[in-house]
């Protein structure tokens, strides 16, 4: 897949107007992922998730109601129900989630913080994302997104950019699920801010993320439904698959790490030893190769059958969002202005 490939689609105006102008130009595509995410679970799992949805809705509605405004305008424009577009964005909600590792970085500049990722996940998943442009005045943001989804990882307008890694702790059958989550943090401007907000929120299964701000400040946040969230600084931080802090270490399912993620720690000890000041730090951390086919930069095994699906950059006192579908040692990346609509 080449760069250019990588669709882009802006929409504007309100919550529901802007899920259902997201419908409408990806019905098609939105379709396609509702009939594989029924055809990938059996008809007690599938009723189980639904059951876990619709509990939950009543949470996002009364709590994060241009969230739930923004999934039933996705719903009117592909014609398909609230609950089916909640359970794409939802993957929580089922009993085996798919497996979709991450390398993440963040660190501290004179210019603002630079926030990463490489986003891994099984083969072909690259040919569902695109760029959506949330144009909505200063809530504006900027997400990569898979069609029917909320959005994985991005940067609002505000200039504070979020990425984000799966770790296998609890999980609950309560809270909300984490590409809600990463709408709520991004609706602030400051990391300390989002910081403050993530320890507020009811959460369904581990996560770690990494956040910055155009500032310049940056923390990271591991988070365990049963123990809550815990938090790390430094002017750098990487970050991979598996908690780095005594007190989420000790709600790890080592086992399903090791059956998952087995690159994880590995991952971790090759990126602890760049040093990342500057985006072209940034860059030369996600194109390592290092242990490969299982590396920072991945290409897929029979241990571990994910392979990189796109990798972005997020300057944040620039604006500025970086994003390469698929392997960067392989691609490009585009650069995107934060007056969402110029590349340069």
């Amino acid at each position: 897949m080449t760069v250019e490939q990588l669709p882009i689609i802006h929409v504007s105006g309100a919550p529901f107007a802007r899920g259902k102008q997201h419908a409408v130009a990806l019905r098609a595509r939105i379709h396609e992922a509702v009939r594989r995410q029924r055809q990938s679970c059996n008809d007690v799992g599938m009723r189980h998730a639904a059951q876990q949805a619709a509990r939950s809705w009543h949470q996002l509605e009364a709590g994060f109601p241009n969230v739930a405004a923004e999934i039933r305008g996705i719903a009117e424009g592909s014609g398909l129900a609230p609950l089916d577009i909640y359970l794409l964005s939802g993957f929580e909600f089922f009993e085996s989630a798919p497996s979709s590792g991450c390398t993440t970085a963040a660190c501290e500049t004179t210019n603002g913080a630079i926030v990463a990722q490489n986003w891994d996940a099984p083969p072909g998943t690259e040919r569902d994302l695109v760029l959506m442009i949330h144009e909505c005045g200063d809530n504006s943001l900027m997400m990569v997104t898979s069609p029917g989804t909320l959005g994985w990882v991005g940067m609002n307008r505000a200039g504070l950019a979020l990425v984000t890694n799966d770790l296998m702790l609890d999980v609950a059958d309560h809270g909300l699920p984490s590409l809600v989550v990463r709408r709520s943090l991004l609706g602030h401007a400051r990391t300390s801010d989002a910081m403050n907000a993530v320890r507020e929120l009811g959460h369904r299964s581990g996560r770690c993320y990494l956040i910055g701000d155009a500032g310049g400040d940056i923390a990271g946040v591991e988070i365990s439904p049963m123990i809550g969230a815990h938090a790390f600084s430094g002017s750098s931080i990487v970050h991979t698959n598996h908690p780095v802090l005594a007190e989420t270490a000790l709600m790890e399912d080592i086992e399903a790490v090791a059956r998952v993620y087995p690159s994880s720690r590995e991952r971790l000890r090759t990126a602890r030893r760049h040093s990342i000041g500057c985006r072209d730090d940034m860059q030369r951390l996600l194109t390592d190769t290092t242990g490969k086919p299982d590396a920072i930069c991945k290409t897929t095994s029979l241990r571990e059958p994910t392979q990189t699906a796109f990798s972005i950059i997020l300057e944040c006192g620039k604006r500025r969002a970086s994003v390469c579908p698929g392997r960067p040692d392989h691609g490009d990346y585009r650069v995107f202005d934060f007056d969402f609509a110029t590349a340069v």
